[in-house]
């Protein structure tokens, strides 16, 4: 019969070794984990801090978190990829070089080495966004459509911003963000299509253009229109005609920078407004933050200049219709009958003073005199009156469109010396008069005046004051006319960006965003 020394040699040992195995076994595990941590992050060049609970199996691992910003456009990391990216997850954002300021760390408490991730970094979204669209990508209108409308419930995957079809920047799932957004970085070699000399987005261009002679030309510039209007203005220096930009300083602006007073109507509305027009293509995408006042795209499309006024102002050549010919007519006649029945009293006078005595003609005459200067009182109010009857009939006559008006605006300017016969399309005028506007302050002003007062009788009627405006003003009428012909066209071909709404609104709401 086995003795108690022999069974606990026999049977007690070997149950302590088992024991003592799901210790070794996770502590083991525990180190291993630790070690391959510690492999992974020195392989993409992150400081780590571990700490490992042998009895638990649990590894503490501590990541720096940070913050990022673009750099700035002129340095070349800006434009160049991160030659050390990591591959951990969450750290999506470092395959881009970033400006990064530490603000803490984040603690992971893991069993698994695949369990590691990286803290998702944080970043302002409407850098993070000009810094993918300067970089090439384009807005997925769909994608922000769903951003929002639906917030956090946006399904993870949706891409919000895409270059070549392919996304580029997507929802993630949000993980430790904290009620904020999440998102990740699917970036790729090929999206690398843009330059210093690519224009930044949100900007305008405006090459080279003349107005009134073709021999001076306005230096290319480029501008930036915040959501309110013109912001920033300058030479633009990608321009091949370098050399032309290097002969001028850097334009005054400061008369089209828009003021608190400015809702529907001002200089700089005007401005902003033109520029968008001129400069915005379809095929460029997103252009410009600003969006054209909804007033003075219903002002664009409603016909507002009676016909006739065109043709008192010189603008059109117009038959008479059967009305005013008669009325032409019975005119001419009075006339001829006044000028014939003046000739005979005037000989008849005549022979009449010469039989008279000295001092009787010396008196007749004084009262001839009087008479002539009385009709010719009654001529020019006769005149005057002939003139408002004109000015009548013509601010009733049928309305017409911009289109209409700035068409003739385009044949009287050339007639008229102020545009050069060089057959140019009205989009090119339109983008010359803009150019103008920057440079000429009281072209600008001129032009900006003409159109406030053509809002101010959209909705009402035209009368002998607006008139007077025009007439007194006509070249700057013509200019404005034509530069609200090509804010009726810019939206008559669809050039809005339709993604620029709900792209602003996400900005807005989304100030702060999670990167990984």
């Amino acid at each position: 019969m086995p003795s108690a020394v022999d069974i606990i040699t026999y049977v007690g040992v070997p149950l302590a070794v088992v024991g003592v195995m799901p210790v070794l076994y996770t502590s083991s595990s525990a180190l291993l984990t630790q070690y391959r941590v510690r492999r992974n992050v020195r392989k993409n060049n992150l400081s780590v801090t571990t700490r490992v609970g042998l009895l638990a199996g649990i590894v503490e691992v501590d990541l720096p978190r940070f913050m990022i910003h673009s750099l700035s456009r002129d340095d070349p990391e800006y434009w160049s990829q991160n030659s050390h990216p990591s591959n951990i997850k969450g750290g999506s954002w470092t395959v881009l070089n970033w400006q990064k300021v530490a603000t803490g760390k984040a603690s992971y408490r893991i069993q698994h080495s695949d369990e590691l991730r990286q803290p998702q970094a944080e970043v302002n979204m409407s850098d993070l966004i000009t810094f993918l669209l300067d970089r090439g990508a384009s807005p997925s209108p769909h994608g922000l459509h769903l951003l929002r409308l639906m917030g956090l419930q946006t399904p993870p995957t949706t891409p919000l911003l895409t270059c070549n079809s392919k996304p580029v920047l997507v929802v993630a799932t949000p993980d430790e963000s904290e009620g904020r957004l999440s998102l990740r970085l699917q970036w790729d070699d090929a999206f690398t299509e843009r330059s210093p000399d690519s224009l930044p987005p949100y900007w305008l261009r405006l090459s080279t253009h003349h107005l009134e002679s073709p021999t001076e030309f306005f230096p290319p510039v480029r501008l930036f229109l915040s959501p309110d209007g013109l912001e920033k203005l300058e030479l633009d220096p990608s321009d091949a005609r370098k050399s032309l930009a290097n002969d001028f300083k850097q334009p005054e602006f400061d008369h089209l920078v828009p003021v608190d007073s400015d809702l529907d109507g001002g200089l700089c509305v005007w401005f902003a407004s033109g520029a968008v027009a001129v400069c915005a293509r379809s095929e460029d995408g997103l252009v410009s933050r600003y969006s054209i006042p909804s007033r003075i795209h219903q002002f664009s499309k409603r016909d507002t200049i009676p016909h006739d006024i065109l043709v008192l102002l010189g603008l059109l050549k117009a038959e008479p219709t059967p009305l005013q010919a008669e009325r032409d007519r019975l005119r001419r006649d009075a006339e001829i009958r006044r000028t014939t029945a003046a000739h005979q009293a005037a000989i008849t006078r005549q022979r009449e003073l010469q039989a008279m005595n000295p001092a009787d003609r010396a008196r007749a005459q004084g009262e001839d005199s009087r008479a002539v200067l009385q009709r010719m009182q009654e001529d020019r109010a006769r005149q005057a009156a002939e003139r408002l009857e004109k000015k009548a009939d013509a601010l009733v006559s049928p309305r017409v469109g911009v289109k209409v008006v700035a068409a003739a605006a385009i044949s009287w300017l050339r007639e008229a010396g102020h545009l050069p016969q060089d057959g140019r399309p009205m989009s090119t005028i339109a983008a010359a008069i803009i150019h103008a506007m920057i440079f000429d302050s009281q072209l600008a002003s001129s032009i900006a005046s003409i159109l406030d007062a053509w809002l101010g009788w959209m909705d009402l009627v035209m009368t002998d004051v607006h008139f007077d405006i025009i007439e007194q003003s006509k070249p700057a009428f013509c200019y404005a006319a034509i530069l609200l012909n090509q804010i009726a066209e810019y939206e008559h071909r669809g050039n809005a960006h339709p993604v620029a709404k709900d792209l602003d609104e996400c900005q807005r709401v989304w100030g702060k965003v999670y990167l990984g």
